[in-house]
């Protein structure tokens, strides 16, 4: 370690140190898949801190996904086995639903539950799609787990100005039911052209908590979603789609592609 290592960690809060410490263990190896973590009195012995800050060590691990805790028992490495949410080509690269291609990526395996009807917009969702509030909209909820295991839930709302009495106007009945956003809206004219993400990190709220079985400590990714799309030869770039989605952090690695400008 340089001197310039050690100032950098000085500087650090004593928890991300511990963190850290740990964090290292694991990434080289002299903490192995499922070996257990010192606990949180043991790591107040071992760095002379009180237990409100080895604790928090703790939970940063555990929101990185590197350790998991067993109530009862213990804290333990956990496998590194995270879905990769690539942006922006996931969207413009393929037909199929994201979250299908991202659990098989993964090697894992899919199953959502869905449920869609239709309202009217509110003033969040209107601005989101530059309609009028009060006009009609498909909503769609989501939960979607991979291997039985809880991996995010989200809110999506299509206009029924661009979908109604189209073969898209139900986002999972008629021909293009397994398809997703590129596949659907092509069929009926559309390319989607430009996707706005907006992420925040917060804590869980207790439904979230509760749904996605997040463990304490552990906080979420909300990513606020608006697609827009393209109609024939038309360069105006039209929102197709709004969403709200909700990621647990321990479960997700979100990687950014950003080429130069042409």
């Amino acid at each position: 370690m340089t001197s310039n290592d050690r100032s950098q960690q000085k500087a650090l809060p004593q928890y991300m140190q511990i963190a850290e410490d740990v964090r290292n263990k694991i990434r080289v190896g002299l903490l192995q898949v499922d070996d257990p973590v010192p606990s949180a009195s043991a790591l107040c012995e071992q760095y002379g801190v009180s237990m409100i800050t080895s604790k928090k060590a703790l939970q940063v691990l555990q929101s990185e996904g590197l350790v998991y805790s067993v109530p009862g028992k213990g804290t333990y490495v956990a496998e590194m086995n995270v879905m990769l949410r690539t942006m922006p080509y996931r969207h413009f690269e393929q037909d199929e639903r994201t979250y299908v291609r991202e659990a098989g990526r993964a090697g894992r395996t899919p199953h959502a539950e869905h449920a869609t009807h239709t309202e009217k917009a509110s003033d969040w969702v209107a601005r989101r799609l530059d309609i009028e509030a009060g006009e009609e909209v498909t909503t769609t909820t989501y939960k979607i787990s991979a291997d039985d295991r809880p991996m995010s839930m989200s809110v999506s709302w299509e206009p029924l100005r661009i979908t109604g009495g189209t073969v898209i106007e139900h986002p999972h009945e008629g021909p293009h039911g397994n398809h997703g956003l590129n596949a659907r809206f092509r069929a009926i004219g559309w390319t989607v052209s430009q996707i706005e993400e907006r992420l925040i990190v917060r804590q869980p709220t207790t439904s979230e908590a509760s749904e996605l079985s997040i463990p304490p400590g552990v906080p979420v990714m909300e990513i606020r979603q608006t697609v827009r799309a393209t109609e024939g030869d038309s360069d105006d770039l039209v929102p197709v789609e709004a969403a709200d989605i909700i990621f647990p952090t321990d479960r997700y690695e979100f990687v950014y592609m950003m080429d130069r400008p042409k």
